[in-house]
């Protein structure tokens, strides 16, 4: 690669039947500069059926080629010996991309980052090591190793980020060419916001009412997003202070698109509103609260003929004739007609007993005038 440093050895043998007197071993640049080319001025004898090594250190600060480098061996005697050796500069660098991560990470919440590493190179490198780094995050692991990465090969790493705030995540990937350390960076901006993947909880149809100084909420809570809630519960927030009989109302489980109706009880003197609260929990165990805001302003004490007192600002819950439905089993605080049933079943009792003694009859039997 262009600035790194590369050696190049020579092997000679003598395959005579005498020794060969060496004045010196040159290796002239082809383009790629020696920094050795002195080293085997003066070399002496090689044996007969014996090999000798010159080894020669250059450093590639060309452009990306093929460059023959010339070694030159000097005999003694007379003559010489040339060999041409092709050295390829060549500055592709590993290539890194992300192959899977969100868009958007959940503040403490753990996400998985993939990266794909490739090596487009001729030749294998070494010690390939990817590294996080950065701030405002956590990662398990701390670093992957994947050591040798040959020519024309792909692996990935996998990385678990937990982010506590917007940052940059910049991933060093460091390998060896030969002797030469080498470093790419990759950078991901980590942007802390939720996601339309992950739970969702959306209020709706809240009906209000009155019951003296307690305040009965009831409503619908459905899960608009596309993943599982958990442990969902739905209370009051302050100043509504939530009281028996129905202070926390527990949901559990909901699914996507799934909803659920719930009930709650609380007392709320002197506040125009009061704050709806919705816990959940997603599939990591990580907790989540949403806040709606629940106007009582437009909340009406019971009366004679009211028999479903419910916010202006939500739609209402409609019966088969499209009136109101309320009563002692829907939270409704509606007064229920107990008189009017127990004068009916008091006549229907009297008048029993009347056909029973035969008072009837007599009448029947009276004379007329």
């Amino acid at each position: 690669m262009y600035g790194d440093t590369g050696t190049i050895r020579v092997e000679i043998k003598n395959t005579g039947s005498t020794g060969v007197a060496i004045g010196g071993a040159r290796l002239f640049s082809g383009g790629v500069a020696v920094l050795n080319d002195k080293t085997y001025d003066a070399v002496g004898t090689i044996a007969p059926g014996s090999t000798m090594q010159f080894t020669f250190t250059m450093k590639a600060n060309v452009a990306d080629g093929i460059y023959y480098q010339e070694f030159y061996l000097d005999m003694r005697d007379g003559g010489s010996f040339r060999y041409y050796v092709p050295v390829r500069v060549s500055d592709s660098q590993i290539w890194v991309s992300i192959l899977d991560a969100p868009e958007t990470f959940p503040a403490e919440s753990a996400d998985t980052v993939v990266l794909s590493i490739g090596n487009p190179r001729d030749n294998t490198v070494n010690g390939v090591t990817i590294t996080p780094t950065g701030s405002g995050f956590t990662s398990i692991p701390k670093a992957v190793f994947l050591g040798n990465l040959p020519a024309d090969m792909v692996r990935s790493a996998s990385f678990n980020i937990t982010a506590s705030q917007a940052t940059d995540l910049t991933f060093v990937i460091s390998y060896r060419n030969g002797i030469n350390q080498h470093n790419e960076t990759l950078t991901l901006p980590v942007v802390i916001g939720r996601r339309t993947v992950e739970p969702e909880m959306v209020i709706n149809n809240i009906e209000i009412a009155r019951n003296g100084p307690s305040v009965n909420l009831t409503g619908d809570v459905t899960n608009a997003g596309l993943k599982d809630a958990y442990s969902v519960q739905v209370t009051v927030g302050s100043p509504a202070q939530a009281i028996a009989p129905y202070p926390v109302y527990v949901v559990g489980r909901l699914e996507p698109d799934d909803f659920s109706s719930f009930e709650i009880t609380c007392r709320a003197e002197g506040a125009s509103s009061v704050p709806l609260l919705v816990q959940y929990k997603d599939a990591t165990g990580k907790t989540y609260e949403e806040t709606v805001t629940v106007s009582l302003t437009e909340t009406q004490l019971p009366s004679q003929g009211n028999t479903g007192i419910q916010s202006g600002s939500t739609s209402s819950r409609n019966g088969p004739g499209g009136e109101g439905v309320s009563g002692p089993f829907d939270g409704g605080s509606a007064r229920f007609p107990i008189l009017e049933i127990a004068l009916v079943i008091v006549g229907g009792i009297a008048v029993a007993i009347a056909w029973r003694k035969g008072y009837f009859a007599k009448i029947r039997k009276r004379p007329p005038g």
